[in-house]
């Protein structure tokens, strides 16, 4: 894997930075009808296809910025990259998709109607939590390991 497609470092702090007030406003939106008003545009629908002429892109906007945050957070540098960190990465990501696969055949089999459109959002982040919470837990294990010896 080539480093050079890696964000630098620092954006990995913008991510975490982001994914707090996304995920926040994701949950606020989809489960309490949260809205934020100057994201309501007037004229989009013709009030058959949307519900009315009025749309909101809250619930756009807090999907993408929690992708974004978990794509910053998984795609930057460490501070000391080297070929052990991009194998911990490959090796991450093939576990992630692994885990990934195996839910959306589980949902798929379990889940009808519109709780399982709800499965279908929820699982557009599972594989980028799946690759961080495992890159994250290697890496501390590692750093743990190292100040032991």
């Amino acid at each position: 894997m080539l480093t050079s497609f890696l964000l630098p470092n620092r954006f990995q702090i913008i991510g975490w930075c982001l994914l707090l007030p996304t995920v926040i406003l994701l949950i606020a939106n989809g489960y309490y009808e949260y809205e934020i008003p100057w994201l309501a545009i007037e004229g989009i629908g013709d009030g058959e296809i949307f519900f009315s002429d009025i749309e909101n892109f809250t619930n756009e906007l807090a999907v993408l910025g929690v992708f974004l945050s978990l794509f910053l957070i998984a795609f930057s540098k460490e501070k000391q990259e080297d070929e052990y960190i991009q194998k911990l990465r490959l090796e991450s990501l093939l576990i992630a998709f692994y885990v990934y696969s195996a839910f959306l055949v589980l949902g798929t089999l379990v889940f009808y109607g519109l709780i399982y459109l709800e499965f279908l959002v929820l699982n557009l982040f599972l594989i980028q939590i799946i690759f961080i919470a495992r890159f994250r837990w290697v890496m501390y294990r590692q750093k743990k390991f190292h100040l032991a010896l």
